[in-house]
C-alpha cells in the first residue's frame, strides 16, 4: 500500500481543549516498581483498556497503560500542559479508531507531552508504542473488507468520506515511542490511517522515536508546521 512519511519540524506547545463531559480517572499512587512513574510517585492517574464515552482529562500527568482504545465516537480532550507517560511495564499506546476523536490543541507555551514513564535519565527510544488516529477518508486500498493498521492493534482504517475529522493534534510533543509490537510492525510517533481532511494535525514534535516519527496510510488530511 502507499503511505508517505513526513517529517514536520514543530514547536513545544500546549493544548487547550473543546468542552465534554469531565470524568475522574482513578488515581493510582506509582511504586517505582513498574506501574506508575518512578519520576512522578506521588499521584499518577492511569488511562488503561476501552474509552467509549467522551470525557476530558483535566491539567496533570497520566499514565497510559498498555493500548488503550478510543472507541464508539468517543473523544478523548486532554487539556493544556498535561503530561501523558507511558507505564513501564505494560507499555502504553493510543489508538483513536474510525469514527471517534482526540482533542489535544494547544498553546506555544503549554505542550501536551506523551513519553516515556521512566526517569528522565533512563529514558529510551521505544519505551513505549505512540498515537495512532484511524479514520474513514480514502486510501487506494479496497473499502470492503478494510485494511488494519499495522502496529498489532489489529483496527480497520479508511472508507468513503474525505472531509472525515479524527480530531485536533496542535503544539503536541511525542517523545520515546516507537515498541515492536510485532517484528517488522513497530508503532510510529504517530500513525495516520484514513485520516480526513477534517483534522486539524499541527506543530507536532516527534523525538528519540525507534521507528519513524510519522507515517499516513491513505487519507486527505493535511499536516503542517
Amino acid at each position: 500500500m502507499k503511505w508517505i512519511k513526513h517529517a514536520l519540524v514543530v514547536t513545544i506547545s500546549a493544548i487547550t481543549l473543546a468542552g465534554c463531559i469531565k470524568v475522574d480517572i482513578n488515581d493510582d499512587a506509582g511504586s517505582g516498581s513498574g506501574s506508575g512513574n518512578t519520576d512522578d510517585p506521588n499521584v499518577s492517574k492511569v488511562l488503561t483498556g476501552t474509552i467509549d464515552k467522551s470525557i476530558t482529562l483535566q491539567k496533570g500527568v497520566y499514565t497510559l497503560r498498555g493500548y488503550v482504545y478510543v472507541n464508539n465516537g468517543a473523544t478523548l480532550t486532554i487539556e493544556a500542559g498535561s503530561i501523558i507517560k507511558s507505564d513501564i511495564t505494560e507499555k502504553g499506546a493510543l489508538i483513536v479508531e474510525r469514527g471517534s476523536k482526540l482533542i489535544a490543541d494547544g498553546k506555544v507555551d503549554q505542550p501536551i507531552v506523551f513519553t516515556s514513564g521512566k526517569s528522565p535519565s533512563e529514558r529510551a527510544p521505544g519505551d513505549w508504542g505512540g498515537i495512532i488516529l484511524l479514520g474513514k477518508a480514502t486510501t487506494n486500498r479496497p473499502t470492503s473488507p478494510a485494511p488494519i493498521i499495522e502496529g498489532g492493534v489489529n483496527r480497520p482504517y479508511g472508507g468513503t468520506e474525505p472531509a472525515d475529522n479524527s480530531g485536533i493534534l496542535r503544539y503536541v510533543r511525542i517523545e520515546f515511542s516507537g515498541i515492536a509490537a510485532e517484528p517488522n510492525s513497530e508503532i510510529n510517533g504517530l500513525t495516520c490511517g484514513g485520516v480526513g481532511s477534517g483534522t486539524i494535525l499541527e506543530n507536532i514534535q516527534v523525538s528519540y522515536g525507534a521507528d519513524d516519527a510519522y507515517e499516513f496510510f491513505g487519507g486527505t488530511v493535511n499536516a503542517k508546521n
